[in-house]
């Protein structure tokens, strides 16, 4: 068991963000609470075993993800629950209580504007890094970009700071609080930003998500519709193709996944682990 943050043995592994993201997530299920989040989420004390059971259902159902999120000094008194898809599609509901969720239809919920939405994960009970380098980000972000909030673990904490875009599900890693001009410069440009921070789009899987990010530095575009994903087809062990349409035609990358020989916990305290990458071939 190691005692080095997790974040900082990554970043002397050389660990590559590349193919990391959360894989294959399309739905975002959010859900506002101010009370303290456990470990794992859908432990936190504030919910009856009815609501615990009713999140558990949606959270599991495929291409689906629940984070718990909130804005410190927000002074609605009705916690907000809301549901983002990739598709732009996005519904919204302020509840009188948890309780609400457990006979609510998510399709008959209030259709509202997709406005874009950055999560930043600062879920320090289940990574200390994701508390020390998510609320710096965080408080670097309020001012530069419209609608930011705090959220639960994103996956990865050892790529802290985590920031997770709504609605295109595009996922970012080891943010830190100087990075916050380019980001939000990034994000009203809409392009993807600084493809060394970019862990990938979450509505892929993760050799899709690096074969994106090879594409893209190969090409250099940038703008987050530049790219329209056509198939992955599996080549073997460990090597995968990906055809992407550009607007300069069809673009492939065929990648493999290897070990690096290199060994670093996933998380503080963990066990070190073998380090594996994406590579283009």
């Amino acid at each position: 068991m190691s005692d080095l943050a997790c974040s900082f043995a990554s970043l002397q592994a050389n660990e590559p963000l590349a193919g990391t993201a959360v894989e294959s997530i399309d739905r975002w299920l959010l859900l506002e609470v101010t009370d303290t989040w456990a470990p794992k989420v859908l432990q936190s004390e504030v919910f009856s075993d009815a609501v615990r059971a009713r999140l558990t259902e949606w959270s599991e159902a495929p291409r689906s993800r629940l984070q718990l999120i909130r804005r410190p000094g927000r002074t609605a008194k009705r916690p907000l629950f809301a549901v983002m898809s990739s598709s732009g599609e996005s519904r919204q509901v302020e509840l009188d209580s948890y309780a609400d969720l457990v006979s609510l239809d998510l399709d008959m919920m209030q259709l509202a504007p997709s406005e874009p939405t950055v999560l930043v994960c600062v879920h320090g009970r289940r990574d200390r890094c994701c508390a020390q380098h998510g609320a710096a980000v965080y408080r670097s972000l309020q001012s530069r970009v419209g609608d930011v909030w705090q959220t639960s673990h994103l996956g990865g904490h050892r790529f802290a700071a985590c920031v997770l875009t709504l609605p295109n599900g595009l996922m970012y890693g080891r943010l830190r609080p100087e990075h916050g001009d380019a980001f939000a410069a990034a994000q009203y440009a809409g392009e993807v930003g600084d493809l060394d921070l970019f862990r990938g789009r979450c509505d892929f899987d993760r050799p899709t998500q690096a074969a994106e990010i090879f594409v893209r530095r190969r090409t250099g575009d940038r703008a987050v519709d530049a790219l329209e994903w056509i198939e992955t087809t599996p080549d073997g062990d460990s090597t995968w193709t990906a055809r992407f349409r550009a607007s300069s035609g069809e673009e492939i990358a065929r990648v493999r996944r290897e070990e690096t020989g290199i060994m670093r916990p996933a998380s503080c305290g963990g066990e070190a682990e073998a380090v594996t990458q994406f590579v283009e071939l």
